[in-house]
């Protein structure tokens, strides 16, 4: 279990979220920047699914992935809702997933509410998407807080908040290889 591909989460004119001057695919990719680095640092082989502002459909996502035979699939998204004032941090992962991807989830979100214990933990939540649904290796999606809710969208435009979370997130990945 060396291989892993980060997802950060939109690219290009798919901005995702985009509150107060900060935009989601931004926000992902940064704190995928630092997480590649972090794992790089324990010995894993990492892989991004873009590696700059750039549109990269889900089946390409997910084709890099399962073309690279990765051990991983990690993506990395912001959370939004129309009320500002939802906050929260989630893990989502297949609803038909492996047991192995439930395990890498749980040990995520489990990880990050230890280390953000002021953050609401909005669990592990079985969902459809497709970078989950077309990836044949353990994938979750992580939610890393809601860049609609400024006090949340502040803590995530921080560079010190993104490498502690590129940080927690790694540690919650060696934590969910068994």
């Amino acid at each position: 279990m060396n291989k892993i591909v980060l997802d950060p989460g939109h690219g290009g004119d798919d901005n995702g979220a985009s509150y107060g001057f900060t935009d989601e695919d931004d926000t992902a990719l940064s704190i995928c920047f630092l997480l590649r680095c972090e794992l790089e640092k324990d010995g894993y082989e990492v892989h991004l699914t873009r590696e700059k502002d750039i549109y990269v459909s889900l089946p390409l996502r997910c084709k890099i992935a399962n073309d690279l035979k990765a051990d991983l699939f990690i993506s990395v998204h912001c959370d939004a809702w129309h009320v500002e004032t939802v906050s929260g941090i989630s893990t989502h992962v297949y609803e038909g997933g492996s047991k192995a991807s439930f395990n890498l989830a749980e040990s995520i979100q489990k990880t990050l509410l230890e280390n953000f214990p002021d953050h609401l933990n909005r669990g592990v939540k079985k969902a459809r998407f497709y970078v989950l649904r077309k990836t044949n290796m353990p994938a979750v999606l992580i939610e890393c807080e809601f860049i609609s809710n400024p006090v949340n969208r502040a803590f995530l435009k921080e560079p010190e908040n993104q490498l502690a979370l590129a940080k927690t997130i790694k540690e919650g990945i060696k934590g969910g290889v068994v």
